[in-house]
């Protein structure tokens, strides 16, 4: 299945450059093109605002303030943005609290493409 385009632009918002990198080379070799990255909350908010993305992927452990109030702040000033959660911690209630807080998908630390693609093609089908 190929996506269609209207999950760009597509925003990455964690503090590990590393992270970014992997995630960015990923969405590039599942075919998306419009693709931003920002190290903390701060530098995103800019990005939000010039160019509000369809998806963002979000680390829930942020140097400058935690994942899930930045969740609430897209809620509230993007409804339509789709977040999915990042984290290197997967405990059930990590996972239940993003979705009650109205994340549209969570991925555990490390993913993997596959992952990705299946959060999106997820995604894609509630878009």
């Amino acid at each position: 299945m190929e996506f269609v385009k209207p999950l760009e632009p597509i925003l990455i918002i964690d503090d590990s450059k590393e992270i970014r990198d992997y995630l960015s080379n990923i969405l590039v070799e599942l075919g998306f093109e419009e693709i931003f990255e920002s190290e903390n909350f701060e530098s995103a908010k800019a990005l939000l605002i010039d160019n509000p993305p369809n998806v963002i992927f979000l680390d829930i452990e942020l140097p400058d303030t935690d994942g899930t109030q930045i969740l609430e702040f897209i809620n509230d000033h993007y409804p339509s943005t789709h977040v999915i959660m990042c984290s290197g911690h997967n405990s059930l209630e990590n996972v239940q609290n993003t979705w009650e807080l109205g994340a549209k998908g969570f991925i555990a630390k490390p993913f993997n493409a596959k992952k990705v693609d299946t959060v999106l093609k997820r995604i894609e089908m509630i878009a």
